[in-house]
């Protein structure tokens, strides 16, 4: 299924005399699909006859996904949701994620053309044949590749098109989208020593470092999320610059620093120790589940919450919630009024309630349709343990 836009700028393009082939490049959609809309086969935007929406059952986890990663590519998501027994097809998924309006592309992504590298004599022609920048910079894990080589040329008060000229044309590309997903597996087993080369980094260490290097972002069974690092971290090595990360999707706080690492807003839960805590027992799920399971009964457990707390449907834990994110936002700094800032607040303070509900969905193996009645039951149980700690205090 192409939308209408789609259909009608396809029918244009065969009346100037593309052919369908290019067409269907031009609008990346498969060739069969192209000719069926050419020949009126079918109206734009409807589907083909005798095909089923698979999609209800796992919407939660995919807008989640796509939220916190823009990168995340429908192949790469396709693969995940194989994991969780998603029995549609790509093309499907596609076409659910067309009609939910979830395909969205980066914000930080620049559209410019490429950089600009010519053939005049190099600011590093200089160096010496295996001889790296006077100044190494040493990567943040999970770092992206065009944050890594602008903090290289800053440091080396280089401009990044310099340090381009001398790399393959991959790190071009790279460093023009943001996106260390897609291309990934297109990089060379070479690229890591020469770009070690030129930094002066190890060549192991930059693949460890540097998702797009090593491409274990792109396996279904390790979901991963955009963010940015700790600020804590990133200080500790003269980074003072917002650095963004590829991290796993399950990881949400630095244990170093206990700090919480959401969309626009970093929160220090020093002051709440069962953040901390709900965390360690994340990982622990991961390692007896896979991380796509332990995701999405994440995922379910969190839009229950959601609901409760719009609904005040459980007064006890609703004042057990205000009173922890009054307890966070008292201990962060003034900021702009944002929404997606309150939904850091709101996801750090239900945390560990919502890790919770996630362990008592994944005791037992359910389907889709009875996890969410299954999350509302936890809610007696949270106000027990409420109790209980209570009692102890």
């Amino acid at each position: 299924m192409i939308p209408a836009h789609a259909a009608v700028q396809a029918r244009q393009l065969h009346a100037d005399g593309w052919t369908v082939s290019a067409i269907a490049r031009r609008l990346g959609h498969d060739r069969k699909t192209v000719r069926i809309y050419l020949a009126g086969v079918r109206d734009p935007g409807q589907p083909r006859a005798g095909t089923s929406d698979l999609f209800g059952s796992i919407d939660g986890y995919a807008t989640r996904r796509l939220s916190e990663d823009p990168h995340l590519s429908a192949a790469a998501l396709h693969r995940e949701l194989a994991a969780l027994d998603y029995t549609g097809s790509y093309s499907a998924l596609t076409r659910s994620l067309r009609q939910r309006g979830l395909l969205t592309d980066c914000p930080d992504c620049r559209r410019e053309a490429l950089p600009q590298i010519t053939t005049r004599a190099s600011e590093l022609n200089h160096l010496h044949p295996r001889q790296p920048l006077p100044i190494r910079v040493a990567p943040v894990f999970g770092q992206t590749i065009a944050s890594f080589l602008d903090q290289v040329a800053a440091a080396n008060h280089l401009p990044p098109a310099v340090l381009l000229a001398h790399l393959p044309t991959w790190f071009r590309h790279q460093h023009r989208t943001h996106d260390d997903l897609a291309r990934s597996d297109r990089a060379h087993p070479d690229d890591a020593d020469v770009l070690a080369e030129l930094t002066g980094n190890d060549a192991n260490a930059l693949r460890r470092a540097l998702p797009a290097l090593a491409g274990w972002s792109r396996d279904p069974s390790r979901p991963v999320r955009l963010t940015t690092a700790c600020r804590r971290c990133t200080a500790r090595r003269a980074h003072h610059a917002v650095v963004p990360v590829h991290l796993p999707a399950l990881q949400r706080l630095c244990l170093r620093h206990r700090t919480w690492l959401g969309h626009v807003r970093q929160i220090d839960t020093s002051n709440c120790p069962d953040i901390v805590l709900a965390a360690q027992r994340a990982a622990c799920l991961a390692r007896h589940h896979s991380p796509t399971r332990v995701l999405l009964a994440e995922t379910t457990a969190r839009e229950t919450i959601k609901r409760w707390l719009a609904h005040d449907r459980h007064p006890v834990l609703t004042r057990r919630w205000t009173t922890r994110l009054d307890r966070l936002d008292a201990s962060q700094p003034p900021t702009d009024a944002d929404p997606c800032d309150r939904e850091d607040l709101i996801a750090a303070a239900t945390y560990s309630d919502t890790i919770t509900i996630a362990t008592a969905l994944l005791s037992s193996t359910i389907t889709e349709t009875e996890a969410r009645p299954r999350a509302e039951a936890t809610a007696h149980l949270l106000g027990s343990l409420q109790l209980a700690r209570q009692t102890t205090n």
